[in-house]
């Protein structure tokens, strides 16, 4: 698809892939450089030490019900096991890409349809609650961003406007909690806008809606200078790596 840009840019965004292109090449992406060019050690630790309990639990559980242990059972066991956090990881990203696409529907005034699905239920009355309470105007709704400056590309979720006329940088989050890579998001995210419009955004909030805790989490996200050099040091590793690796 593609997005004119207030300073004139031209931007093509294909949904599938998440690609983005300007003047026909591919621009790496928000999340794309903080996935890749940061150091994730709880989520690394975590894409070990689930699959080895998961493999653990079914092996003891077979030899407590004395069932056979032959080549076969172990081979279907470890391969579940390796597979088990692509599955868990494949399926928060649908709730949380659900979720998103509900909160843009209802900000942009169109009917809400009953969700059934707990997790997804569960995000969308945390967010209708918190929502309700405040006093904020969208002003854009799933903006594509590109910095000419430093040649990246994202999508930022909302934009409002305070009661003082200021503007609010807002991330959705449906995560288990708010790590290191959003204030980098959100930094990155503030540049890219304040580059292409000239407006400044006043502040910068994560509001993580947690897929069963009845407990939203909103936090400021502080905006500064530190922060965004970090970013650009994350884009800097990974395009690095990409060029070592090809």
């Amino acid at each position: 698809m593609r997005y004119t840009l207030k300073n004139g840019i031209i931007l093509y965004y294909d949904e599938p892939t998440h690609t983005y292109k300007v003047g026909g090449k591919n621009i790496p992406s928000v999340t794309g450089i903080t996935s890749r060019g940061l150091i994730k050690e709880g989520l690394t630790n975590w894409r070990i030490t689930h699959p080895l309990g998961q493999a653990k639990r079914e092996i003891n559980q077979m030899l407590k019900d004395k069932k056979p242990l032959d080549k076969f059972s172990l081979e279907k066991i470890f391969a579940d096991a390796e597979g088990s956090t692509t599955k868990i990881m494949k399926e928060a990203g649908q709730v949380g890409s659900v979720v998103h696409s509900l909160v843009e529907d209802y900000l942009k005034g169109e009917k809400i349809p009953n969700q059934v699905d707990k997790r997804v239920v569960n995000c969308w009355n945390l967010f209708l609650a918190w929502w309700e309470q405040q006093e904020y105007k969208p002003i854009h709704i799933e903006k594509k961003l590109y910095s000419k400056k430093h040649k990246y590309a994202g999508t930022l979720d909302l934009i409002v406007e305070d009661k003082e006329k200021n503007l609010v940088l807002i991330d959705i989050k449906t995560s288990n909690q708010i790590s290191f890579d959003y204030l980098l998001q959100l930094n990155a995210y503030r540049f890219a806008y304040e580059e292409e419009t000239g407006e400044k955004i006043s502040k910068a909030l994560v509001v993580r809606l947690p897929k069963s805790d009845k407990r939203i989490e909103v936090q400021k996200i502080p905006l500064n200078k530190k922060l965004f050099n970090a970013f650009l040091g994350a884009k800097y590793i990974m395009t690095s790596m990409e060029s070592y690796w090809n």
